[in-house]
């Protein structure tokens, strides 16, 4: 990953954070909500966050077992077989986990934006699949499993 966008990623997470912080000052004031979500958050949270580390570890082994090389490969292995892109997939659950542990409506938009956003990366990746390997199963949806 070129530098610039491991930059932009990391200052997109530390602005959000800071900002979800903030909005979560805000709101001590507001009532909560009816129904408490912190705990289920916190269990939706781990399950993305082990899914996002568990598909990075499988990617980052791809370069590894290829010898030093440069090329190009399929990923393998957990739900590589059913999507392009499981890491984005989980990487959506633990946003959707933390605004189910803030229960305010900035936490949800930014978990929705991201989603959005990932989604249209997911596609870009699996097209990207598609144009590079010949033997890219068809089967294969970009981001969740037998739907998109």
């Amino acid at each position: 990953m070129p530098l610039g966008t491991a930059v932009g990623g990391a200052a997109n997470y530390l602005v959000a954070t800071a900002t979800m912080v903030y909005a979560q000052r805000l709101s001590r004031s507001v009532q909560d909500p009816p129904v408490d979500l912190r705990g289920p958050g916190v269990v939706v949270f781990a399950v993305g966050l082990a899914g996002n580390f568990y598909h990075h570890c499988l990617l980052s082994r791809l370069r590894a077992d290829g010898g030093g090389s440069k090329g190009y490969k399929i990923p393998r292995g957990g739900l590589f077989g059913l999507v392009a892109c499981p890491n984005y997939l989980f990487e959506i659950v633990g946003l959707f986990g933390v605004a189910m542990i803030a229960q305010t409506v900035y936490a949800l938009a930014y978990a929705t934006g991201a989603a959005a956003y990932l989604a249209g990366r997911s596609c870009a990746t699996r097209r990207w699949y598609q144009s590079k390997f010949d033997e890219f199963p068809a089967r294969i949806k970009a981001l969740v499993p037998y739907v998109l």
